[in-house]
């Protein structure tokens, strides 16, 4: 295996190992030498993208676009962010940068839609949720979507935070009961739109496979796919 795989991280740090034990684990390799060479910038400096979005917090397009151009002159062949809010500067960074890259959304939303899914729940940050950046790619392919109310929007938010801060016991016992109330909504299944999720919900993840879309999983996958392709095109 020899294509590079770069990697935006630090958002956050936890979800960053979590989106590399998942490509390592699922990588088709029988030694060493077959697993995919990963350049990885763990950054958790980067500012809080839903402080951004939300409440006018420091822009952290100029330290994503930094992160990116030091990836690329690494030798990454291929660039993926492994956070969904990040993806609110996708279109930018992807249009400056010079190797391919990946959408984290692009690729949730393709793998709803090869299940033939219906109608799904999204659990994701405020500022993911507020751009309506799932929604929207969800409807053009006519797909329907379920969110949370507004009470259960900060409990999907304190358990991400609380995932950040190493609490991960809490975060499940936070976001459990949102995801439990999407499905009886009537969704199909749930996208786990924020990195930190997956990491909370894992036991849901593993005993309800089908009613998750966890995004770092598809996002994993997906690099997968790409350094294993004999070949590809590389168009960002």
């Amino acid at each position: 295996m020899s294509r590079k795989l770069g990697i935006l991280g630090g958002m956050g740090p936890l979800a960053t190992v979590e989106f590399m034990q998942k490509i390592i684990a699922q990588t088709p390799a029988s030694s060493d030498q077959q697993h995919i060479p990963m350049l990885v910038s763990n950054n958790p400096q980067i500012p809080d993208r839903t402080a951004f979005l939300i409440s006018n917090g420091e822009d952290p397009y100029p330290v994503l676009k930094q992160g990116m151009e030091q990836l690329e002159q690494a030798g990454a062949e291929c660039i993926v962010i492994p956070c969904n809010t990040a993806h609110y500067w996708y279109p930018r960074l992807s249009n400056g940068c010079r190797v391919h890259t990946i959408s984290i959304l692009d690729s949730v939303v393709t793998e709803a839609q090869h299940r033939g899914y219906r109608k799904v729940g999204i659990m994701a940050t405020t500022a993911t949720m507020t751009t309506r950046m799932y929604e929207t790619k969800l409807a053009q392919k006519q797909i329907a979507s379920v969110a949370p109310n507004p009470v259960q929007q900060e409990a999907v938010m304190a358990g991400i935070y609380a995932v950040k801060a190493g609490d991960v016991e809490k975060g499940h016992q936070l976001m459990k009961p949102v995801f439990d109330d999407l499905i009886e909504k009537g969704a199909d299944a749930i996208i786990l739109g924020c990195t930190e999720i997956p990491v909370a919900l894992a036991e849901t993840v593993y005993h309800q496979p089908q009613q998750c879309l966890d995004s770092l999983d598809i996002l994993a996958k997906a690099c997968i796919e790409w350094a294993t392709e004999d070949s590809v095109e590389l168009v960002a």
